[in-house]
């Protein structure tokens, strides 16, 4: 199952994937550098080069281009990836997660080398939050209940280990008005290493626009697209979700 975006974002180009997990293998082998100070000037130059090279195609700007149906000019309205299943990976900055979806059920596997490296040979307890935002944000998707992070409460049961296939799971767990309870874990041989529960709460778009970032046309056209797809949805009298 895929996660709807309802048309906001763009899609990443073709081939940005692979490179961005090129870039990661990258910073992967400069953690494990001890030596070599004239292979490591002879590397920053090329990859200075190579910064050059994507800086001549990249976008100026630094507005986000929230919604496709808009055209950007020569050098403004970056590209905006939503950060779901489907986009997540653009970006080599983030943690490559194998995601599944069942119903609002979400579910998948990771294994993390030194990039997240924070106590000796284990994840970073920043990326374990940075990831439980993530995945309890892709639960939100697939629930159709898409909302912005209001409240993260990470509990960390012991030390998530590096080098390791690590199981995950987040699940929307209630849903009331604008509030959203969304819970989830992280487990090492069967064993959680890490649990959240996070708040989040639907945006509203109202005649003034709060995201100034975006533009009021943008605004206005995402009101637009949520009100269709609240109107498409089912009643559910403010249930929580079945799994």
């Amino acid at each position: 199952m895929e996660i709807s975006t309802l048309d906001v974002g763009t899609s990443p180009p073709e081939g940005l994937v692979e490179l961005a997990e090129s870039v990661r293998g990258l910073a992967a082998e400069m953690i494990r550098i001890d030596s070599g100070t004239e292979t490591l000037a002879a590397v920053r130059s090329e990859i200075d080069d190579l910064t050059r090279r994507l800086a001549s195609i990249a976008r100026k700007g630094d507005d986000p281009r929230i919604l496709a149906s808009v055209e950007p000019g020569v050098d403004d309205l970056r590209p905006y990836y939503p950060a779901n299943a489907l986009t997540w990976h653009c970006n080599p900055a983030f943690p490559p997660l194998c995601v599944e979806v069942e119903g609002n059920l979400v579910r998948g596997t990771m294994n993390l080398d030194l990039v997240y490296e924070g106590p000796p040979g284990c994840v970073h307890g920043g990326v374990v939050s940075l990831i439980f935002d993530q995945l309890l944000g892709h639960a939100n998707g697939a629930n159709g209940t898409y909302g912005m992070t209001a409240e993260l409460k990470v509990t960390y049961h012991r030390p998530t280990p590096l080098f390791t296939e690590l199981e995950f799971e987040a699940q929307v767990k209630q849903v009331e008005g604008r509030k959203v309870v969304t819970e989830g874990w992280i487990s090492s041989g069967g064993e959680r290493t890490a649990s959240a529960v996070g708040l989040f709460v639907l945006p509203t778009y109202g005649a003034e626009n709060t995201l100034s970032h975006i533009s009021d046309e943008q605004v206005e056209q995402i009101r637009v697209y949520r009100e269709q797809g609240e109107s498409s949805k089912p009643e559910d009298n403010g249930k929580p979700p079945s799994r």
